[in-house]
């Protein structure tokens, strides 16, 4: 967003309302920039920041005695309720925040402002196809191939394909060409174990009787690849209904006639207009609903634990599949939304390295970023401009990311990462802070030099990765995630994202930060403990030397008596341990060593950052609250410093002491 786009820049004696009507209103001022709207108390004790990117719609109230409303939805489930004292100040504002929310050109996005882009290297590289396909241990069937160098096979594949060495390239071409958008069968998946494979592609243009000789050869390779079994699975994550419908735009399913040792699965997931509606029925339930009937039956119209239900139900299908020998081409329509994600299901279900934090990323780098699922238009990174644009807005990602919500919450044991990572991630997604998740393919993000012009967001969770880390995992215990539960009563709807901003409704500490901050207190203290030993051993010793001149000036003068008894004492004293021989790393200054608090300040109790300069307000349980270790109180990241030797976070005035 240029500067010039923006009518009003600055708002003063805006109301901010309490959504639930529990608070009194917040007067303070509102400030519009290129990459943000702030709100800011007078008082300063309540402050708003919102990436233009997250904004996802504005509308204007009817005018009343107190003044103009303006609401502004925003795409991380943030509701934020405004009145403005003169109604032409208002239309100036719902223009200006308009145009932030509707971003025409690409380039114009936040994450393209960045003017000090850093060398990032690793953020950019956290996925060589060639290594993430060696660590799953593909065999000698599979191998890469150049069909699609400089994206000329298809634009949105990546440029690295690895398919069955036995496929001749008149094959490929064949199945490219019968395949919707180029999008021929590919190998994303290896299971090493037995062989067995999940290949991803879109739907075949058959129309009412049309087939492919090449595309049925590449069928048959595939199930061949497997050594030990050469039936295959076909899946389409479609409606049979839906299906047979597009068989009138020239595209369809396959004849199961035409494929052989090939078997056939539908499963009832709907496309993106279904998926959008529901969400849009979801929040209503969420936001709108004051009575438990009026709640449950809006929920019940929406259908979105159905469709989580579905997604589930799928990738459940396919990893059980693969566990048993069984390979699977997996394809909806266009193979970018449904088929994205019931194979990231199913291979989290399958392998515990999707389950780390940095497994995960690989995952969504592959079946996501590199498979060219729409982030542009699902997102509505890029204003929607006409009706046909914003139906191709949908929650997508926000629903796969859901069902690993599902998952976790019935293998809490199996992940590395915690709600507050996938919350994180959604988050971002749609803030256009990063580079990552813009562009609708690879060929999209290379074009526009995303690795040179904007920073990564793996790179930005990596230095918070203490965040996202769950304590009850446990990494050796899990390989095959296998009876997943499927049943209505296991879908539950995701209160801390859908809600996340509503305080009062979601417990201010949540199992895991208890949990996490327990074990972090524990480390302090353990610490604490180590560091007045060593002390108390440096005292000692210093009184023993003290002693021993003590007595040899006794001795000297003819006083002394039990020389043999003080020696031995200085000889116990000398073999304790020193500070520097411990390995300990003791960085304690005398007064810290006799005020570190024994209890520390409850997360329940934390509203606002304990930092006077700061008094940051922790606007959703999901907002990191971290402790200083030496005083015990709750401050925000931006007030905590790690130390040097990054044993301790010590907050501004604990650090002054130090």
């Amino acid at each position: 967003m240029r500067f010039e786009d923006i009518l009003t820049p600055r708002v003063d004696k805006v109301q901010l309302v309490d959504r639930l009507g529990v608070e009194p209103n917040v007067v303070g001022t509102l400030h519009v920039t290129t990459s943000h709207i702030i709100f800011r108390s007078e008082e300063g004790s309540k402050e708003l920041w919102i990436a233009n990117g997250l904004i996802g719609s504005v509308e204007r109230g009817p005018l009343s005695a107190a003044g103009c409303p303006l609401i502004i939805r925003c795409k991380h489930f943030q509701v934020i309720n405004l009145l403005i004292s003169r109604d032409k100040i208002c239309q100036d504002l719902y223009e200006t925040l308009l145009r932030c929310s509707k971003t025409v050109n690409v380039c114009e996005l936040v994450a393209f402002e960045n003017r000090d882009v850093a060398e990032d290297a690793r953020g950019w590289s956290r996925l060589d196809w060639a290594v993430e396909f060696t660590r799953q241990g593909i065999d000698s069937e599979w191998g890469e191939n150049d069909l699609n160098k400089g994206y000329r096979s298809c634009d949105t594949y990546p440029e690295r394909l690895w398919l069955p060495v036995a496929a001749s390239t008149t094959t490929l071409m064949g199945s490219c060409r019968f395949r919707s958008r180029g999008r021929l069968p590919v190998l994303t998946y290896f299971y090493k174990p037995n062989g067995a494979a999940i290949c991803r592609c879109a739907q075949p243009l058959t129309g009412f009787s049309a087939r492919c000789v090449e595309d049925e050869k590449l069928m048959e390779l595939i199930g061949k690849a497997n050594k030990n079994r050469d039936t295959l699975f076909l899946v389409d994550t479609r409606p049979m209904v839906n299906a047979m419908v597009n068989r009138v735009q020239g595209k369809g399913y396959e004849d199961e006639r035409n494929y052989s040792n090939t078997r056939f699965h539908f499963f009832d997931i709907e496309n993106i207009h279904v998926m959008r509606a529901s969400q849009q029925k979801l929040l209503e339930a969420c936001y709108k609903c004051r009575t438990m009937s009026e709640y449950l039956r809006t929920l019940e119209s929406s259908g979105w634990l159905k469709h989580l239900r579905a997604i589930v139900d799928c990738g459940t299908f396919l990893a059980q599949s693969i566990s048993r020998g069984i390979s699977c081409v997996v394809h909806c329509s266009d193979g970018w939304d449904r088929t994205a994600q019931t194979v990231s299901i199913a291979q989290l279900l399958l392998d515990p390295f999707f389950r780390t934090i940095h497994g995960f990323q690989v995952l969504i780098e592959k079946d996501w970023l590199g498979f060219g699922h729409k982030f542009d238009d699902r997102c509505a990174h890029i204003g929607a401009l006409n009706d046909e644009a914003a139906k191709e807005i949908s929650p997508i990602f926000a629903q796969f990311l859901d069902c690993v919500h599902q998952i976790m919450k019935q293998r809490p044991r199996a992940f590395q990462f915690n709600d507050r990572y996938l919350i994180d991630i959604h988050e971002h997604v749609y803030s256009c802070q990063f580079g990552t998740f813009i562009g609708n393919c690879e060929k999209d993000r290379k074009d526009l030099h995303i690795e040179k012009r904007t920073k990564s967001l793996w790179t930005y969770l990596d230095h918070r990765q203490d965040d996202y880390l769950n304590p009850f995992y446990e990494p050796t215990t899990f390989g095959v995630l296998s009876g997943i539960e499927t049943r209505a009563a296991a879908f539950k709807v995701w209160h801390a994202l859908y809600n996340r901003f509503d305080d009062g409704l979601l417990p201010r500490e949540t199992a895991t930060d208890m949990v996490m901050t327990a074990m972090e207190h524990v480390g302090v203290l353990e610490s604490h403990i180590a560091a007045l030993r060593i002390r108390i051993a440096e005292l000692k010793c210093q009184l023993g030397r003290g002693g021993t001149c003590c007595g040899n000036s006794m001795a000297d003068s003819g006083h002394s008596s039990g020389t043999g008894q003080s020696e031995e004492r200085l000889a116990a004293i000398d073999q304790r341990p020193s500070s520097r021989e411990s390995g300990i790393s003791v960085s304690y200054s005398e007064e810290a060593l006799t005020r570190l608090p024994v209890r520390w300040q409850s997360l329940r109790d934390a509203s606002h950052c304990t930092s006077k300069s700061c008094r940051a307000e922790f606007a959703s349980a999901v907002d990191r609250r971290i402790h200083c270790h030496r005083c015990g109180k709750v401050f925000c990241r931006r007030c905590v410093r790690v130390t040097a030797d990054e044993r301790e976070r010590i907050c501004e005035g604990c650090r002054a002491i130090c």
